[in-house]
């Protein structure tokens, strides 16, 4: 799980009618499918950390009963919920309760003000949870900005230009050549990206459903659609020579080169070797490793680990500290839709950027400001129970670069 739950505002979780039209039990609903699905994240985030006895990241607000109860009672009232506003409409008694709801669930599964309800909420929960994501997918590479509606935004990209200081003699400074010290503007516009997927009807409302889980497939899908546009801004920031210069760009690792990407990254950002950081998927920051020959002998690796590499390896497979750069793995998405198959990656696994750490970050990502998250329930053609649903988000990324990155790849 990619969302930092500490980056969410508190407010989110309050009870709002406000914000709810004045309806009390809307508000309670949307504030009661936030903690779930936080909670819901949170806990997936804590499966690996306590498989491996480390200490949690995540601090559950319940045990594994309480989830349980919390998560039959939120569904129960969300669906009663929207049963209820169908039977405003029609004049009809809404169910008694969840067992009467279920006797009559078929006649709700294509009622359009049921689904329409339904998908309000939904909305209205998963909205908010969008900025943790936004915020920690790559957040050391990427810079969230929000938007106006409709509108888009002019980003100014500073020189890098630095005073040039010749021999000279006085009265003659006019005939000397002069750099650019101007920024230069860059537009970023967002546009609408849309995820489609059907599930079946039982799937929400059946026995056992954790829909907390459901909820946080969204924001799963949500993290992985960043990190492919932060990945294609990068990439062609990174191999245009226009914004990445040929000096900065190295198509093979070695000791030599990474020695030479970290200090010019460092030169060209009018820093020091010890402030450039590494980035790059868990498989190209494991290709840092000591080899060859050293003193006319071969150097022997399982030495290495087990006395010059030290913990940090072993634990992790990677250095923490290479050649005077800190090596810094990102963590990678897995493409929508093949997560059951050939499990493809997002992010090459053979290169890596080189960043002075008081740069600006080279990629925006802009959303549009407070445009909510678009929900679409609709009921398919078939007769078995599917449900297509339609999730869109208004947003996109943009190459800035307005310091220079090193490029690193063949690794």
């Amino acid at each position: 799980m990619a969302i930092k739950l500490c980056n969410l505002n508190p407010s989110i979780f309050e009870v709002n009618p406000a914000a709810n039209g004045g309806n009390i039990l809307r508000a309670n609903l949307v504030a009661a499918g936030r903690t779930l699905m936080v909670e819901r994240a949170g806990r997936d985030a804590n499966a690996l950390v306590l498989a491996e006895k480390r200490t949690a990241e995540y601090t559950s607000a319940w045990n594994e009963q309480e989830y349980a109860r919390r998560n039959q009672s939120f569904k129960e009232k969300l669906m009663l919920f929207c049963a209820g506003r169908v039977a405003s409409q029609t004049c009809e008694n809404p169910p008694a309760d969840y067992g009467e709801f279920m006797r009559d669930q078929r006649k709700y599964m294509s009622d359009p003000t049921f689904l329409r309800t339904l998908s309000g909420v939904i909305r209205d929960i998963a909205t908010p949870v969008a900025p943790a994501v936004m915020s920690n997918a790559l957040n050391w590479l990427c810079q969230t900005v929000s938007v106006p509606v409709g509108q888009t935004l002019e980003i100014d990209v500073p020189s890098n230009a630095i005073f040039n200081f010749e021999d000279s003699s006085r009265g003659a400074s006019r005939s000397k050549p002069r750099n650019r010290g101007y920024d230069k503007p860059l537009t970023l516009n967002p546009k609408m990206y849309t995820a489609a997927q059907s599930f079946k009807w039982y799937q929400l409302i059946g026995n056992n459903v954790d829909v907390g889980r459901f909820l946080n497939s969204i924001q799963l899908g949500l993290y992985s659609k960043v990190t492919a546009l932060w990945n294609k801004a990068m990439v062609q920031g990174a191999t245009d020579s226009a914004i990445t210069p040929s000096g900065l760009t190295y198509t093979s690792f070695s000791s030599a080169n990474w020695i030479n990407l970290v200090k010019k990254t460092a030169e060209s950002n009018g820093t020091s070797f010890r402030n450039v950081t590494a980035f790059g998927d868990l498989a190209a920051c494991a290709k840092v490793l000591p080899s060859g020959n050293s003193n006319g002998a071969s150097v022997n690796l399982d030495a290495a680990l087990s006395t010059m590499l030290g913990a940090d390896y072993v634990r992790y497979g990677y250095l923490g500290e290479f050649m005077g750069a800190r090596v810094m793995p990102i963590d990678n998405a897995v493409v929508p839709g093949t997560q059951n198959g050939a499990v493809t990656e997002l992010l090459p696994a053979n290169c890596m950027y080189f960043m002075a750490t008081n740069a600006p970050k080279p990629v925006y990502l802009g959303i549009e400001e407070g445009s909510p998250m678009e929900v679409v329930m609709t009921p398919n053609e078939t007769a078995d129970g599917t449900l297509d649903v339609s999730i869109g988000i208004v947003m996109e990324a943009l190459p800035v670069f307005a310091a220079h990155i090193g490029y690193m790849s063949g690794m």
